[in-house]
């Protein structure tokens, strides 16, 4: 049916004719009508969608009144006219060539180069010489003009637009231009506000001038969409005037003089002068007609020329909303106001929080370029906006679709956030699928796929009166001329009627309406629609937390229709539509408990607002199962844009005793892979995990344990889950100064020592403990309260099995359990059968509910061991007495084949190259069941992993038994190293292999040695406290073994092993295996979470040469921290490991440099571990680095006196903190406050 109307509309659109006005130009006539009837110039003659050839120009200021001069500065290689045209319709030539046009043919002028301020990107050409000028004369008619400067050799051309401003016009309508936006997309010197050679790292510059030539093509200039209008205005005789953007930032008053202000096309730019200029008309009264999409976006100031001394000349915005991706693109706006999308609640006290919909009426949603149909469908039909059109004759499931392009290029939606225009009504519903990755995800940074909804809506100023239209798209014009960039279209008989109708309801009126178009009369409806309740009924109880339907009927009875029917749950502070019109519902979710009445009222189609239904409830306790977050609450960013892997959490408490049965999260469309939920103590012990599946694409996410794990009341846990591909939800801010949720499970509210919302960046289930801006990642747990259970925890099955004989030496031994248990009370024993107990390592795994017991060195051959295990659940039920059994060993080793490796060649790492770009030794801890020989070394390579690498052999306690360079590398996977010399190493006695990567980049496997790895008879030791393995040290050379560990992390190092001596072994061999990996991984990296931050740090100390870092930002000296401790030792000379060194602090803010000052002397050869923290000027923290320093040997001595004046004279150096231990005493006058 769609297809019918349309195709009925296309042949009812014949030619349009223009009516003809009895004397057009008498007494009191509409100076418009007058001038239209005025003979028009050809578009052949004035007409050109853009610039070309040599030819510059700009004019001096952006509008003139009548009786004033305008100049134009120009640069032309040859001689070159301007000709000026004012832009309407005249009956269809679009423009008329003003007959005072200069008729001088200027000469050709060669101006210098523009002025550029490299710090801001700036380029204005005001040292241009004036070359041209017109004295617009005092009866000329407020309008766009062009000035078509033209070379006289026909090789070039530039329409360059302006207007004429009439302060003395009282016109219906005054027409404002986009000539920010103009100037925004304008990349005349190199740059825009979008890119370019700018000083942002995105290359774009922070301010832009008037004062440049302008090309008019593309969307976002005159000929975009807003020619089609005026065009279109001026056809049909409204009684129109206009004014510049800058008109209104400055002269703001002037709008009062009008019935309507109207804005067309891209007006995407905006400052507090023109916001506050509109603001004040709206609550004067005058009518807002917004035929524009991403409107009011970034907020701008004006400046003056730096060249000329032009006021308002300069459009300035450092787009502060950028500074919040993960590497923040540009700075802060040096003025302290605050230059990003108006928005933004970042800029909350500084100019910004303002959501443009407050006053528009809608939000910005699709970016470019989207080119849709607006829609009509059947329950928008009767509305007065659609009156004596096509889509007033729809029928039940038909739907009118307007042409391709008029939803868009860029478009709106009509958000539901706490500051939509109360009573605001949609007159039009397009629900959209975003699928090329531009649906805006947060205030003006990111981007995905998604599904969005476009409406044409209307609101009254509620004291006013005043009435508010927004199309929420670029190009609704499209439908009313066909002159316009882009894509052809035809003129939309519904769309004009329309935009006639809504002018008529603002009080304007055509006076030369075109053919097939009907006068519109003015709505004399004043009588809001009437609304009944049916459920609940009034008095009633609900459930927290848990569904309610709120249903009833609405009825208008002045003359209209029911246009909305809205419900508030808060005594009115914010409204949210129900479902239907005359017979209408809304689900609704308490989230408190207590006494609460229920607001409903209705909204008809000429926006009266009717008088609001009052319903009494009582909202009683939740039920449980239950969470903290309803299946209601959506995120305000539902996609952070972080693409990392990474895990998130929330902590939270419960009033009362019971279980957690399971995990939920909050997904976005592009937060995909395996997702893994687990539950931990609050400091970090894992309680359970589980996997996620049967997902949907989006919304909540529910996966419950295989058994409720219990919880005691009013103790905190942490929920979490993994995200593998990031893009989570993330709203910042949120648990700043609330909890969440109601008893009997509440999340709780961040405070100075424990914020909530915590997250931790790893591949893999880790314990989330960092926390960042109070963020809400929207993770929940689901609990069930008062259930208990007094049936302990059973061994099931165990390995090897009991009364197994024959058991290989390096069997594991394990002991599965019928439930969860608390890890603290497992005992795990295993003893000979001579009743000697085996040393080794217990391990608990939470969620397959698995001992482990992994002896320090293999069982003996042909002995009976007895194996114990006893624990109490999580419930406090002890087992009555330990479960044990008993196997035999074989009475043979196992067998294996050697030369043997740790590793087979496929064997490949989740991340082949980390982000860390440092020289850095790394190593694996490992032991042989058997004596033999390591003959080589080998690591797995990325393509990044470059340079010249050797590999090591080393005891524990850091002698070096061998050492090679590696030699014929292929450019990734698997290389070796075999050594000139083999190396015996005893069986059962741990040693270090390490290699040394000279610029990073190293392979990763994160949490990888929380157990032994074996590949009999060799085994890649489990990292334990004091013997960790996966280990570090960051240093330029091979001269000290790897000491350090993080987070259990496998640097992909391997030895090559045998047991009979080699013969004709030769250093310096190489060779390579597959390269093939899986998925990836993030970046696991030794020196510490993220050291970004840090551009540089000391390898080796002495008195002059202190352990010093430099940050890649300015940092706030009061914060600053540098803890340096003792490490393992060197040659039994150090004191024991982590023993805090006392020493003082300095920080040269000129250099962003700090350093440590020992109190005393540090012990030669000695190696140390430092960690720097500080914040930022904004006081937010970066990111901590850790490094090791090896105090120098010869020459140490007692570090020098702190300076009283810096060295090499750079700038200012500030004693900020001395440390004694670990607590920390000011010894310097504070620093000063503008560092």
């Amino acid at each position: 049916m769609a297809a019918a109307i349309t195709a009925l509309i296309a042949a009812v659109a014949g030619p349009a004719v223009v009516a003809e006005a009895t004397d057009p130009c008498g007494s009191g006539s509409n100076p418009v009508v007058c001038e239209n009837a005025q003979p028009g110039t050809p578009m052949s003659q004035w007409y050109s969608p853009s610039a070309w050839g040599d030819i510059q120009g700009f004019s001096t200021s952006e509008s003139v009144q009548p009786g004033q001069t305008i100049s134009f500065k120009v640069t032309s290689p040859a001689s070159y006219t301007v000709q000026i045209y004012r832009l309407g319709w005249y009956g269809g030539d679009g423009a008329r060539l003003m007959p005072t046009s200069p008729a001088t043919l200027f000469p050709a002028v060669n101006q210098p180069n523009c002025t550029r301020d490299s710090s801001t990107g700036l380029t204005d050409c005001g040292n241009w010489s004036v070359t041209a000028s017109w004295t617009v004369p005092s009866n000329a008619v407020s309008g766009v003009y062009l000035a078509d400067l033209d070379q006289s050799d026909g090789k070039g051309f530039m329409p360059y637009p302006f207007v004429v401003a009439d302060p003395n016009s009282h016109s219906d309508i005054v027409v404002q231009t986009s000539d920010q936006a103009w100037q925004a997309y304008n990349m005349y010197g190199g740059d825009d506000l979008y890119q370019g050679n700018g000083p942002a790292p995105d290359g774009r510059a922070y301010a832009v001038s008037y004062n440049r030539p302008l090309n008019v093509s593309g969307a976002n200039g005159i000929f975009g969409s807003e020619y089609a209008m005026l065009q279109w205005l001026e056809r049909n005789g409204y009684d129109v005037s206009y004014l510049s953007g800058i008109d209104v930032s400055t002269h703001g008053g002037l709008l009062l003089n009008h019935r309507t202000y109207l804005a067309s096309g891209h007006d995407e730019y905006w400052n507090q002068s023109q916001w506050d200029a509109v603001t004040a008309a709206r609550a004067a009264g005058v009518n807002l007609a917004f035929f524009s999409g991403n409107d009011v976006f970034w907020k701008t100031r004006l400046a003056s020329s730096a060249v000329d001394g032009g006021s308002d000349r300069t459009v300035v915005t450092y787009k502060m909303t950028k500074l919040e991706f993960p590497q923040p693109d540009g700075i802060a706006d040096p003025s302290g106001q605050w230059t990003g999308t108006w928005m933004d609640p970042n800029g909350a006290g500084i100019g910004g929080d303002m959501p443009q919909n407050q006053l528009t009426g809608t939000l910005f949603d699709a970016n470019g370029y989207n080119a849709e149909a607006i829609t009509v469908t059947y329950p928008y039909s009767t509305y007065r906006l659609w009156r004596n059109t096509q889509a007033a004759s729809l029928q039940a499931g038909q739907t009118y679709t307007m042409q391709t392009g008029t939803l868009g290029y860029e478009w709106d939606s009509d958000v539901a956030n706490a500051v939509r225009p109360s009573g605001e009504i949609d007159m039009s519903s397009t629900t959209v699928d975003l699928t090329n990755g531009t649906f805006l995800q947060d205030y003006g940074n990111t981007y995905a796929n998604g599904t969005a909804t476009h409406s044409l809506t209307e609101y009254r100023d509620p004291k006013s009166g005043a009435l508010v239209f927004s199309s929420g798209t670029v190009q609704w014009a499209w439908g009313l001329s066909t002159v316009h960039y882009d894509l052809a279209t035809h003129e939309d008989p519904v769309q004009e009627q329309a935009t006639v109708n809504l002018l008529a309801d603002m009080g304007a009126q055509p006076a030369t309406l075109q053919s097939g178009l009907v006068q519109a009369s003015q709505t004399t409806d004043t009588v809001g629609p009437a609304v009944s309740v049916a459920t609940p009924a009034s008095g009633s109880t609900v459930p927290a937390m848990s569904p309610v339907t709120v249903s009833g009927t609405a009825a208008d009875s002045g003359g209209g229709v029911v246009a909305r029917v809205e419900v508030s749950v808060d005594n009115g502070a914010t409204w949210q539509p129900a479902a239907g019109l005359g017979n209408w519902s809304f689900s609704w979710t308490p989230t408190r408990t207590g006494a609460l009445t229920l607001l409903v009222r209705a909204e008809d189609d000429s926006d009266n607002v009717g008088t609001a239904a009052s319903i009494p409830l009582t909202v009683g306790p939740q039920s449980c199962p239950c969470s903290i977050f309803p299946n209601s609450a959506t995120p305000a960013k539902p996609d952070s844009g972080d693409a990392s892997p990474v895990n998130l959490g929330v902590k939270f408490a419960t009033s009362t005793s019971g279980a957690v049965t399971g995990v939920r999260f909050y997904k976005s469309v592009n937060n995909t892979g395996t997702h893994v939920g687990s539950l931990w103590t609050s400091n970090g012990t894992l309680l359970g995990s589980v996997t996620f599946g049967g997902e949907t694409a989006s919304g909540w996410q529910t996966a419950l344990f295989s058994q409720p794990i219990p919880v005691s009341p009013n103790t905190t846990y942490v929920v979490s889950y993994l995200a593998p591909s990031g893009h989570y939800s993330a709203d910042a801010g949120y648990f700043a100064d609330q909890g969440a949720g109601l008893a009997p499970i509440t999340a709780l509210q961040s405070n100075s020592t424990s914020l909530n919302g915590v997250y931790k960046y790893a591949g893999g289930t880790v314990f989330p403990a960092n926390g960042y801006n109070n963020t809400n990642y929207y993770v929940d747990a689901v609990f069930q309260a008062n259930v208990t259970s007094t049936t302990p925890p059973a061994v099931t099955s165990t390995q090897p099995a009991g009364d197994a004989a024959a058991v290989p030496v390096n069997s594991p031994i394990t002991a599965s359990l019928s439930e969860g248990i608390s890890a603290s009370t497992l005992k795990f024993t295993v003893k000979d059968q001579n009743g000697n107990a085996q040393s080794g390592a217990v391990r608990y795994d939470p969620v397959g509910h698995v001992a482990t017991f992994t002896p320090n060195g293999q069982l003996a051959m042909s002995t009976t061991y007895t194996g114990s295990v006893s624990a109490t659940d999580l419930w406090g039920n002890a087992m009555p007495s330990p479960y044990t059994w008993s196997f035999t060993t074989a009475s043979t080793p196992p067998s294996f084949s050697c030369p043997c490796s740790l590793w087979n060649a496929a064997a490949t790492p989740a991340n082949q190259n980390t982000s860390d770009g440092h020289s850095v030794e790394l190593g694996v801890r490992f032991q042989s069941a058997v004596s033999g020989y390591v003959t080589g070394v080998s690591f797995f390579k990325g393509v990044k992993n470059t340079g010249t690498h050797t590999g090591s052999l080393w005891t524990t306690s850091g002698a070096l038994l061998a050492t090679g360079t590696f030699t014929n590398e292929s450019a990734s996977g698997w290389q070796t190293l075999t050594f000139a010399t083999p190396v015996a190493i005893n069986a059962n006695t741990p040693y270090i292999a390490s290699y040394h990567a000279p610029i990073g980049y190293y392979s990763s496997n994160g949490a990888y040695f929380t157990s032994a790895i074996t590949s009999y008879p060799l085994t890649a030791l489990q990292s334990v406290s004091g013997a960790g393995n996966g280990l570090y040290l960051y240093e330029s050379g091979s001269t000290l073994p790897p000491a350090n560990t993080y987070n259990a992390t496998n640097y992909w190092v391997d030895v090559s092993f045998t047991t009979t001596p080699p013969s004709g072994s030769s250093g310096g061999s190489s060779t390579a295996a597959a390269t093939s990996k899986g998925a990836v991984s993030p970046a696991v990296d030794p020196l510490a979470d993220n050291d970004e931050a840090v551009t540089a740090t000391t390898g080796v100390s002495d008195a002059v040469h202190p352990p010093t870092v430099t940050f890649a930002q300015p940092i706030a000296p009061q914060s600053l921290r540098i803890r340096v401790v003792t490490t393992v030792g060197t040659q039994g000379t150090e004191s024991a490991a982590g023993t805090p060194v006392a020493g003082t602090l300095l920080y040269n803010p000129a250099t962003q440099t700090a350093s440590f000052r020992p109190d005393a002397p540090l012990r030669p050869g000695a190696v140390y571990r430092a960690v720097a923290t500080a914040n930022g000027l904004n006081g937010k923290a970066i990111a901590a680095v850790g490094w090791t320093f090896r105090e120098a040997v010869a020459g140490s001595s007692a570090p020098a006196h702190l300076p009283k004046s810096p060295p090499n004279g750079q700038g200012p150096m500030v004693v900020a903190l001395s440390t004694e231990g670990d607590s920390w005493r000011r010894v310097g006058p504070p620093p000063p406050t503008d560092l």
